[in-house]
């Protein structure tokens, strides 16, 4: 279950809230707050009603690694110094248990850059016991841990600090070894709560170990003006030049170091004129969640601001504040009802 947390209205947002033309606010007797009500009352049911699903549902039968053919071949040709076989060394040694359909689709996408492996990678009749992409904070967490463990257990032999295992393992680009990075990923996988495939594991590993994230340096920026004035607009090569997992952001970067974009923080007459523009271009956007790219772009540009920051500042602040005032609930702490939520259902998130 994902959460949101709002955060509380701050001075700004309730004196653009004071200020905002009638006009706008007129619109409170064209939206019904009891469909608003009743359509979150649904959703947070059928949230419940999924969780529950899935904590009764049978856990995957699972099998000793070395049950594959490929694995006990492996075994007998594995080195004694390179750090890739040495973890592989340890692990079929131990001969871990892992899900049964994970072990029969031991499938090898290789992946240069850190963006996890789409499905249309895999094999279409994967099966649908076999969970893909959609990692929770809980699962990353758990891959991490996994990780440290299996460091941890071969240090003696690895004789590597943190930054040196980690690129001798995930930096090496042999397509060859697919298989025996698919063992380090069975390894990592271990405690999941859904099977996945042993190759997609690997990759997340390797994204949560490599990926940047925050932000931008002005070293990075410097090399993203360079790289687009040599290569054009190859955000995905950019993205890996740099070691980011988004090439959206990388190309948002770009668009804010090249243009005359407003930032900062919005201010309330700010808000005042997104509430009023975006109003304008649906009466009904609260209930149909319907506007064109061209209108955030006209909205963009009267506000001399990029139009995915404008429409990323009314998902994640205008829009929820306005539902929340229309179901009455603005003056809760939500952050605090998402907890007693999660409590009272018992969700362990």
């Amino acid at each position: 279950m994902a959460m949101i947390l709002l955060p509380m209205v701050t001075f700004t947002t309730r004196k653009t809230m004071r200020t905002i033309s009638s006009s706008v606010w007129h619109l409170n007797s064209q939206i019904h707050t009891t469909s608003i009500c009743e359509s979150s009352l649904k959703k947070t049911e059928n949230k419940i009603k999924q969780k529950k699903q899935k904590r009764q549902k049978k856990l995957p039968v699972v099998r000793p690694i070395m049950e594959c053919g490929k694995h006990k071949a492996i075994q007998t040709e594995l080195g004694q110094d390179a750090p890739l076989d040495i973890f592989v060394s340890h692990i079929l040694a131990m001969d871990i248990l892992v899900p049964k359909v994970a072990l029969e689709t031991n499938v090898s996408v290789f992946q240069g850059n850190l963006q996890n492996i789409s499905r249309q990678s895999l094999p279409k009749d994967l099966d649908p016991d076999v969970k893909v992409g959609r990692y929770s904070v809980r699962d990353n967490e758990i891959i991490l841990e996994n990780w440290s463990h299996l460091k941890n257990q071969t240090s003696k032999k690895l004789q590597l600090d943190e930054k040196d295992a980690i690129k001798a393992i995930f930096e090496d680009t042999n397509k060859d070894q697919g298989l025996k990075k698919n063992i380090i990923g069975y390894f990592l996988s271990q405690g999941l709560p859904d099977a996945r495939l042993a190759t997609e594991v690997f990759q997340r590993a390797k994204i949560l170990l490599f990926a940047k994230k925050g932000d931008y340096s002005p070293e990075e920026d410097q090399v993203i003006i360079q790289f687009v004035e040599k290569e054009g607009n190859k955000w995905a090569a950019l993205a890996k030049r740099l070691e980011r997992s988004s090439t959206s952001s990388v190309k948002r970067r770009y668009e804010l170091l090249t243009t005359d974009y407003k930032g900062g923080q919005f201010t309330a007459g700010e808000d005042e004129i997104i509430l009023s523009e975006v109003f304008n271009a649906n009466k009904n956007i609260l209930m149909d969640k319907n506007i064109t790219t061209e209108d955030w772009k006209r909205i963009g540009n009267k506000l001399g601001r990029n139009q995915q920051y404008v429409q990323q500042h009314w998902v994640h602040c205008l829009e929820p504040r306005l539902t929340r005032h229309q179901s009455g609930t603005l003056h809760r702490d939500v952050r605090k009802v998402l907890i007693d939520h999660l409590l009272e259902h018992q969700m362990n998130y």
